[in-house]
């Protein structure tokens, strides 16, 4: 019972720690949303499997966030149903095609959620298992990602700010690899 509850809060510790990241990520890398002022991002957070990717994903649902903050999570796997996953991947398809990053103000989706939101801050979240590094074409403001080969790390690393122009590159560090796999 001791070592169940010191996995526990381990994991707790975990997930505290890739909150703190995002929010730390977001707060760099926003984008303000004209017609509202609110701050606004989205941020990939790359788990190596599935089962951790549904946890954090609930746990950074569930967790209590700063005053002002407010987070919009999709989790992302492959064992999702196939008309599931085939929608989430056509929305993120269309979403994440960021030529112009501000593009993302005028998607029906996000525009309500922003509007609605009463907070400053809004962390639109992506909790993901490597199967966003094949074949998407996907342009994330930062991202955060677990250990894992190099070549993953550097897909995922080819998703962050894919479509920017060099003159909208970030002055500080947009993607964050943990020290460990939970």
């Amino acid at each position: 019972d001791c070592l169940a509850g010191d996995m526990h809060a381990r994991r707790e510790s975990y997930y505290d720690i890739v909150k703190e990241t995002a929010l730390d990520l977001h707060k760099k890398h926003a984008l303000i949303d004209p017609k509202t002022g609110k701050r606004v991002s989205i941020g990939l957070i790359r788990m190596a499997n599935i089962t951790p990717c549904v946890e954090m994903g609930k746990y950074l649902h569930a967790a209590a966030w700063e005053e002002g903050c407010t987070p919009r999570i999709l989790i992302y796997h492959s064992r999702q149903t196939i008309l599931l996953r085939h929608e989430e991947e056509s929305y993120l398809d269309r979403l994440l095609k960021r030529k112009n990053p501000a593009s993302i103000f005028t998607d029906e989706v996000l525009r309500e959620h922003i509007d609605y939101a009463e907070e400053e801050h809004i962390l639109f979240l992506l909790v993901a298992t490597p199967v966003e590094e094949v074949g998407r074409d996907h342009d994330f403001d930062w991202a955060i990602v677990e250990p894992s080969s190099y070549r993953s790390i550097i897909q995922l690393a080819g998703r962050v700010c894919r479509h920017r122009k060099m003159e909208h590159a970030p002055d500080t560090p947009n993607i964050a690899v943990l020290q460990y796999n939970l």
